[in-house]
Order: C-alpha cells, then sequence, then structure tokens
C-alpha cells in the first residue's frame, strides 16, 4: 500500500484531461484545503497557483488547519507544488473564517485545470474548539458554515457555468459540499457532476426535516476509513460508499493524510472495525433516543464547562488527559438531567470499551461475554437501576 504523496510523484507529469480525474485527485485536493494558504492570497496581486505554495515552504512556515497533525502534510505539499498534475492547478475564491462567539470555523477554495475543470474544496473540522462544537451542533440546528458553503457554491458556479464542476472535503467539509447540494438551486446544482464526502458526518433529519436528497445521494462518492465514526455521524446511506485502508490505527484513520492507495486507486478495504460500529451504535441510540431540545442543552453546557476553563483547541484539551475530563465534570455547574445522564453513561461505556478493546457487542456476546445493553436512561430511577445493576 502507498501513501498519497506516493500517488502525486507518480502521476506528477500527467494532466486531468490526460487521465481524466480520479478519485484519489479528490483526496489531494481536499487535504490541501487544510493549508492555510492566506499569506499567498494577501501577497499576490494576480492568479495565485497551488506551485505559489513554495514561498511558505521556502520560509518554513507551512502551518495546517486540522485537528490531527502529521509531518507527512510537508511532504506532500512539496510533492504537489512540483508536480505538472497539481502545481499548475489555479486557486480563487480563498475564504478562511474562525470565530469563538458565536462559534464558526469556515474555510473554502476552488481549484481550476487548464481542461476546464474546477473543484471546490471545504475545510474540515481545525484544531479549534468553537469549530468542534460548530460539528456538533449541526445535530439540533443549521449551522452558520453550512448557510456560507451554498452561498459560496451558488456564487462560484454562476460566474463560469462552462465548467465541470465538482466539490467535496474531508469531515466537515463533506458535510458542507452535501449541504449546499441539497439547499442550492437547482439549476445551479444540474451543473455539478460529482460530490465527494471523504469521512464527514450527513446531514441530520431532525434538523433537515422532508428537504430532497435523492438527486444529491446519486451524484456523491463517500469514502470512510475503516475505524470511521465521523462519517457514520447521520449516515445518509450513500449507495457509492466505500472503504479505504489507513496507515493509522483508531480513531487516527480520520485523518485524510493517512489513507492508503493501490495502483492509484484507492486501498480498498471491506468492512469497517467492530469497535468503531459499537461507538456508532452508542453514539445513534444517543441521538435517537434524545430531541432536538437534549441535544442543544448537553452540547452547550459541555462546550461551556470545556471553554471556561481556557482550553481553545483540542491539542491544549487533550494535554490534561484524564484528569482534564474530571475538571469538566467539575465545571459543570448545575448540570441538567440530560448532562448527567449522558455523562454517566459515556463514563461507563468507556469503561467497558477499555476492557473488551477492539470487539462489538455481537462478537462479545456470541463468545459468552456479556455486554451492556445502552439504555440511555430517560430518568434518575432508570439510572440508579443501571448503577445497581453494573454492581451486581
Amino acid at each position: 500500500m502507498d501513501s498519497l504523496t506516493d500517488y502525486i510523484l507518480w502521476m506528477q507529469d500527467f494532466t486531468f484531461s490526460e487521465t481524466g480525474f480520479l478519485d484519489v485527485d479528490a483526496l489531494i485536493l481536499s487535504n490541501l484545503a487544510y493549508y492555510d494558504f492566506s499569506a499567498l492570497f494577501d501577497e499576490q496581486n494576480g492568479p495565485v497557483y497551488v506551485r505559489d505554495a513554495q514561498k511558505i515552504l521556502d520560509a518554513g512556515e507551512v502551518n495546517v488547519e486540522i485537528a490531527i497533525h502529521d509531518k507527512k502534510y510537508k511532504d506532500l505539499l512539496q510533492a504537489a507544488v512540483n508536480s505538472k498534475r497539481f502545481g499548475n492547478l489555479r486557486m480563487t475564491d480563498y475564504i478562511d473564517i474562525k470565530r469563538t462567539d458565536p462559534p464558526v470555523q469556515y474555510a473554502v477554495e476552488t481549484f481550476h485545470d487548464e481542461s476546464g475543470l474546477s473543484f471546490i474544496a471545504f475545510r474540515g473540522t481545525d484544531d479549534s474548539l468553537a469549530g468542534w462544537y460548530e460539528d456538533f451542533i449541526a445535530s439540533f440546528c443549521k449551522t452558520e458554515a453550512q448557510e456560507m458553503a451554498k452561498d459560496y457554491v451558488m456564487r462560484v458556479v454562476s460566474s463560469d457555468p462552462g465548467r465541470c464542476w465538482m466539490m467535496g472535503g474531508h469531515s466537515k467539509g463533506g458535510n458542507l459540499a452535501i449541504y449546499a447540494g441539497c439547499t442550492m438551486d437547482a439549476d445551479l446544482f444540474d451543473r455539478i457532476e460529482c460530490i465527494y464526502n471523504l469521512d464527514g458526518p450527513g446531514l441530520s433529519k431532525d434538523v433537515m426535516g422532508d428537504i430532497p436528497t435523492e438527486n444529491v445521494l446519486t451524484k456523491t462518492i463517500c469514502i470512510q476509513p475503516e475505524f470511521s465514526v465521523v462519517g457514520k455521524l447521520f449516515d445518509m446511506h450513500i449507495p457509492n460508499t466505500r472503504i479505504i485502508k489507513s496507515f493509522a490505527h483508531g480513531a487516527f484513520q480520520h485523518a485524510p493524510i493517512t489513507w492508503g492507495v493501490d495502483h492509484g486507486k484507492i486501498a480498498a478495504a471491506e468492512n469497517h472495525n467492530p469497535l468503531s460500529v459499537w461507538v456508532n451504535e452508542f453514539i445513534a441510540r444517543w441521538i435517537e433516543c434524545s430531541s432536538v431540545e437534549e441535544r442543544k442543552i448537553f452540547l452547550s453546557e459541555i462546550y461551556e464547562a470545556i471553554s471556561s476553563g481556557g482550553s481553545t483547541t483540542l491539542a491544549e484539551l487533550a494535554g490534561e488527559g484524564f484528569d482534564g475530563f474530571k475538571r469538566v465534570q467539575s465545571r459543570l455547574k448545575n448540570p441538567s438531567d440530560v448532562t448527567k445522564r449522558v455523562m454517566f453513561e459515556f463514563t461507563r461505556q468507556a469503561f467497558f470499551a477499555s476492557i473488551f478493546p477492539g470487539h462489538n457487542r455481537q462478537e462479545l456476546e456470541s463468545g459468552g461475554k456479556k455486554m451492556p445493553v445502552i439504555p440511555f436512561m430517560k430518568d434518575k430511577k432508570t439510572m440508579d437501576n443501571a448503577e445497581e445493576d453494573d454492581g451486581k
């Protein structure tokens, strides 16, 4: 299995017009969306190309706006800059917005090649807590970033209708592309050839209502790693869904830089990791058994507790370890019953996950080990009964 950087080196002398646009190309462009190219657009009055990123490489100022960092990002950018395939792509309409109150993290740019193909690449969630909070509030309301994405796509597609338009992104970037496709004007959507959702969450039916999605799903290619959690949130059951192998393990497979290539195509896997299936079940049950208002209460209280401790990024929060988790609990002032229930169940399920790593409930029970159900208690009495059962 080879890396995305290996793919760029193999294909560096070929343009899209010579080979066609391949799935791995969508992975590359979605990775490039994570780089901070603001300096390039601030300094240049004329067109900006991917090859111009050599300036930030030479200056040692490569800034990758992603939660899971990896030194391979510098190698990927250098390979892209040096290649004919990616280096000659023109970049336009670069936007990068970060705001904490209200929380918004949104970035996008469009890549154009000389043959008439354009790819709108939305950035996924960066390392900011504001960005991750915005991801989760999509479970109870439409987000400002989603509306920005819709307006952006309509603006750039209408500006040059003769081009072949594609769009996509990794993680939240994929969600933004799906949202834009579902809500943009129908005549403009007809100009979109393909949408790539790379391990990004779907759209909540509780929030979106009966908005038609069939036309969008038929144009969408969904790619997820074997250990996929984010990409299974609000699963829309996209028909063209593919599972890709990764060099990483567990939740770190979410990082797109770790995804593998096999002879110019995505390194295909057959099934999702059993533990990720179990985690997804836990989250799906919470979503299923909680109202939109309950999700809003829980997530708002947790975000306030985390941010009141001074952490603004995941890295800062992760640096506190399990002690940090306990401090978040202690900062929850008069938590609602909803938050009490979810925090109790999270701790309980995390404990059993540590005892039975790499297994789902069905596997454990078939082997004679009893896995606790996920009750999602609706009242204190039920919660007390669950605690008593665990003590037996």
